[in-house]
């Protein structure tokens, strides 16, 4: 395996030979363990010094250890198939020509039985150890296997199908012999993800899991100044980017280089300038393609200065990221409660902005990754360490996972509810990832994400001279200017409306206006109002919110003298009075 640092043809130096080969090979030559499993960036380019350009996975590690080790290669589908016509002079040169015949027959006859394939391996492997005892000239040989997963999946031998056992059995037997274990050859297993692998295998003793990581900032930085310079030697038009390169390079956190190869090429041959939106599309795409819909990447464009009003609790977020910079008083998570429309995901996104955090949004898990919960966050984690500081919201947490302790709560549910707690848990991330959990029922939020939530934060509509402020700058920013009187009506008429509705209220006059310029808001108020059917959930929902608060000083004027037991007593009493589940 090559050592150390390359340079390419221009002497400008190359990125580091990638981490997991450098782990490999510790673990093969230092550690005596032949089976690896390689998870993760699976499938992306890499930079292979020996044909000074990025190669696929496969080609890499071929470059890599063919000087040293007779690399052949198997998936499920196609059987044993050799790299190249010398690969494949070597495989037959350890065989006498009565044998080398058998084995093309048996090679051709497998593509399409796994099985076959594997015994034909295993044939091939022994003849390598006995061809090797005694001549030194014979180099090891080394199984790359593609979607290992597809040919041992995850599971018990009573839940797997009986030509599954059979290859799993098989393939057990075989890398626990002595023989195996004792030798130079070695296994390279290839999988996207660990949880679709059967356990058995990475139990092993011998087995040794590497999870190939997303490329660092000074990775992608190198892949990007090489395409600008090949753009240079061919006297190209040189692809521009919104907010610079150095942005671009930091932007791209979280995408692997073949995904921004296409955005380079896009904007090669359309010669347009790479904007910021088309890598958050990007992002989006391949976090959508990878982990489902539930997952959607965001870069918010407004910050706290676009928040009307709530001075306090800018103070509170403020504080609260600021403090999260550092690992030694960060804080796992925050819950943001309150009643429907009070602006929780607005404010929490433009603090994030302000912090420079990215926001990665989760909803929907529950539904869609029922019986998938392990393959979802293997690679929501790998995900997650790539990309810089994150805020992961949630909106309405109190659905999006279920609860650790109850006993109607089915277990592949308990088990994603105890994945996403050990993430909050998890003294790696502390700093690094801030989860957002918003809901309008923090009641029914489990006591053990609670626990890991030492800051609880309500939001709700703002009232008095706030109250007054919010809705004038509201219109304001619209070019629709109330006078005192006017503002005076429009509060008394809408003394129920959220923030939310107020927001849909300056859509409704801005219509109304475009065919109708010389009237005004309270025209609008005569023959529209926003409904006030949902206004018991909505004081409710503020009781729970005020029953979660970690500052006070954030509750409603009514509320401020209230005891805990009275808050209490209020949520039973409305409880009752409207049948409130």
């Amino acid at each position: 395996m090559l050592e150390g640092q390359e340079t390419d043809q221009k002497g400008k130096q190359s990125p580091n030979r990638p981490a997991f080969i450098d782990t490999l090979n510790h673990a093969y030559r230092n550690r005596r363990q032949n089976v690896f499993l390689l998870t993760g960036r699976t499938h992306d380019l890499f930079w292979n010094p020996d044909v000074g350009d990025f190669t696929s996975l496969e080609r890499l590690l071929y470059w890599e250890l063919k000087k040293e080790f007779t690399v052949v290669r198997m998936d499920i589908a196609t059987g044993l198939s050799f790299y190249d016509k010398s690969v494949e002079q070597e495989v037959e040169n350890i065989y006498g020509e009565t044998e080398r015949l058998r084995i093309r027959r048996m090679s051709e006859q497998s593509q399409g039985n796994p099985l076959a394939t594997l015994i034909l391996l295993k044939g091939i492997a022994d003849a390598f150890i006995k061809k090797k005892k005694g001549n030194h000239g014979v180099k090891p040989l080394c199984v790359v296997v593609q979607y290992v997963g597809s040919l041992f999946p995850d599971g018990d031998f009573s839940r797997l199908s009986e030509l599954d056992r059979q290859r799993l059995v098989f393939f057990l037997s075989w890398v626990n012999e002595p023989e195996f274990v004792e030798s130079p050859n070695f296994l390279i297993l290839i999988n996207p993800v660990k949880s679709e692998v059967n356990t058995k295998i990475t139990a092993l003793p011998n087995t040794t899991h590497i999870e190939i990581e997303l490329p660092d900032e000074r990775e992608r930085t190198w892949f990007v100044e090489r395409f600008i310079d090949e753009q240079k030697q061919k006297r190209e038009t040189i692809t521009r980017f919104e907010g610079g390169r150095q942005s671009f390079c930091q932007n791209i956190a979280g995408l692997k280089l073949a995904d921004c190869k296409m955005m380079l090429e896009a904007a090669r041959r359309t010669k347009q300038m790479v904007k910021r939106q088309d890598v958050v599309d990007v992002v989006n795409d391949t976090l959508q393609a990878e982990l489902g819909d539930i997952v959607r990447f965001k870069r918010p464009t407004h910050t706290p200065d676009d928040i009307i009003g709530y001075a306090q609790t800018r103070e509170i977020f403020m504080s609260i990221f600021e403090r999260c910079e550092d690992a030694e008083t960060a804080i796992p998570a925050i819950i943001v409660s309150g009643p429907n429309g009070s602006g929780k995901t607005f404010q929490l996104e433009a603090y994030a902005a302000e912090s420079g955090r990215v926001v990665m949004e989760l909803a929907g898990i529950r539904g869609q990754y029922f019986g998938q919960t392990d393959q979802f966050f293997e690679m929501l984690r790998w995900h997650i360490r790539t990309f810089g500081k994150i805020l992961i919201l949630v909106d309405e947490a109190h659905t999006a996972f279920g609860s650790v302790h109850a006993q109607d709560v089915h277990a592949t549910e308990r088990r994603l509810a105890g994945n996403i707690l050990k993430m909050m848990g998890d003294p790696a991330f502390l700093g690094k990832v801030l989860w957002g959990l918003m809901t309008s029922r923090p009641d029914g939020l489990d006591p053990d994400v609670k626990s890991r939530a030492p800051i609880q934060i309500p939001i709700f509509d703002p009232e008095g001279e706030d109250r007054r402020m919010f809705v004038a700058e509201m219109f304001k920013r619209k070019n629709i200017h109330l006078s005192s009187a006017e503002l005076d009506e429009v509060l008394d008429k809408t003394s129920y409306y959220s923030p939310r509705d107020y927001r849909n209220l300056v859509a409704e006059v801005l219509a109304y206006k475009r065919k109708h310029p010389e009237r005004g808001v309270m025209d609008v108020l005569r023959f529209w109002q926003v409904s006030g059917s949902i206004e018991e959930q909505r004081e409710m929902q503020k009781l729970f919110a005020a029953q979660h608060c970690s500052y006070p000083q954030l509750l409603p004027r009514e509320m401020r003298d209230m005891t805990s037991h009275d808050i209490k007593e209020a949520i039973e009493k409305l409880k009752w009075s409207t049948n409130f589940q």
